[in-house]
């Protein structure tokens, strides 16, 4: 399980998720519920190493609840901040998903290679 790449960064995105619960980007209750989520999937995938499929399908419902969490940031307090107070209240928290939806795209590569490898190897039999 933790010699698979993917894993590993599965693990941060559920690190970072943890860390943005404790130091949100939003007061919106919806972006909190979607950062927990985040989080809970994320660890949740780190387990599922032997069903490459779901993890594959869950690693893509997480790069999609990331994306939805930056909507929601931007439907929500975008519009009532100028750049300048936004980034002000923010912090380098608002860089958190975005970190996040690249670890989870590098997982995603690292499933499809290891589908690919054990597709390769069944047709070697």
């Amino acid at each position: 399980m933790i010699q698979r790449i993917q894993t590993v960064y599965l693990f941060f995105v559920f690190c970072l998720m943890l860390i943005l619960v404790f130091f949100p980007f939003s007061s919106s209750w919806m972006a909190l519920l979607v950062t927990g989520l985040v989080g809970a999937l994320a660890m949740i995938t780190v387990f599922l190493y032997k069903k490459r499929r779901l993890q594959l399908k869950i690693s893509y419902l997480i790069l999609f609840l990331l994306i939805l969490l930056y909507a929601f940031y931007f439907i929500f307090e975008g519009q009532i901040l100028s750049f300048s107070e936004f980034f002000r209240q923010t912090g380098y928290t608002f860089l958190i998903p975005l970190v996040s939806c690249v670890l989870v795209y590098l997982a995603i590569r690292g499933i499809k290679k290891d589908e690919k490898l054990i597709r390769s190897l069944d047709r070697l039999r």
